[in-house]
């Protein structure tokens, strides 16, 4: 890897829209918006805050390191289904995820991590503490920075690597996709003592911010259909899509094809956000059902659902 100073590469990536000067010194609380959503605030870059967060994506996030074998969410060449289907054959799955995901990951964690990881930036440690400026509200990542993904990704790295480890031990089998945790084993009682399992993994690797949300913890067995990431693996051990997911898919496509303003108003300022999801999904429809996606096709039009998968992989 050629190594490079970071204004040369911000100024080859840009040419003269942005200037450095704005990166080194942009008042971020200026440039984004807090909008509620569910409880939830997220955070709207300005413009050119964007600018700067597609420029530390491509030169310095891109880079940091993460397991990529366990981990499926946010990574290049990896989707939805790599994560489920390593699980088709178990007879028994645990399903966790993270209270407060991006809220957990303090400043301080993304400092450390991209000061420990090898990118193309020669003089990175020149501007830890902007990066981390640029990329935080309040001293944690914020839902709505387009940098906020490939960082958690990053800052999950130990627990990653000590679940992995923890679960070949027991033969179970690890898998995460974002904030969700899966882990499956041959049978009921093999399995016992996840749970404690996960939590001393969590505080061993990453301490006391990060707590599992045990109201939506649950353990599944074969014998009836097992939905993991709004897929669901069958008795038979074939991955296919969630019936929920395909109605909510199809009256989505149906509204964006005959009557896209109303599809508008219903999500109002979300639209946006919903659309992707929606790309999302018809990737993974893309990827896991192959029949399916050929008579959604048919149905809303070959270009319709291309557009779609082709948005996803921008």
């Amino acid at each position: 890897m050629t190594r490079k100073p970071l204004q040369q590469l911000f100024d080859a990536l840009h040419r003269n829209k942005f200037s450095f000067e704005e990166f080194l010194h942009l008042r971020v609380e200026d440039h984004y918006e807090e909008v509620p959503w569910r409880g939830r605030a997220i955070y709207k870059p300005s413009k050119t805050l964007k600018a700067l967060h597609v420029f530390l994506n491509s030169f310095v996030f891109e880079y940091l390191s993460v397991n990529d074998r366990t981990s499926f969410a946010y990574r290049k060449g990896a989707a939805l289904p790599d994560a489920v289907t390593p699980h088709a054959n178990s007879r028994a799955v645990y399903q966790t995820d993270f209270k407060k995901f991006f809220d957990s990951i303090t400043a301080s964690r993304v400092r450390s991590v991209i000061a420990e990881s090898s990118t193309p930036v020669e003089d990175i440690h020149n501007y830890l503490d902007r990066i981390v400026e640029l990329t935080t509200v309040k001293g944690r990542l914020p839902i709505g920075f387009s940098t906020s993904p490939l960082l958690s990704n990053a800052c999950l790295r130990p627990l990653d690597d000590l679940l992995e480890r923890e679960c070949e031990q027991r033969s179970w089998i690890y898998s995460r996709y974002a904030d969700d945790i899966i882990i499956s084993a041959q049978g009921l009682d093999g399995i016992k003592g996840v749970e404690c399992v996960i939590e001393k993994c969590i505080n061993d690797s990453l301490g006391e911010d990060f707590k599992i949300n045990h109201s939506k913890s649950r353990l599944t067995t074969v014998g009836r259909n097992i939905k993991i990431l709004g897929l669901v693996i069958l008795p038979s051990g074939r991955v296919t899509i969630d019936k929920e997911i395909r109605k909510k898919v199809e009256w989505q496509l149906h509204y964006f094809v005959t009557d896209k303003a109303r599809l508008e108003k219903i999500y109002d300022e979300n639209f946006d956000e919903e659309l992707k999801r929606l790309s999302g999904y018809i990737s993974h429809i893309y990827a896991v059902d192959e029949l399916y996606f050929e008579k959604l096709q048919r149905k809303f039009g070959t270009t319709v659902i291309d557009s779609f998968l082709h948005r996803t992989a921008q």
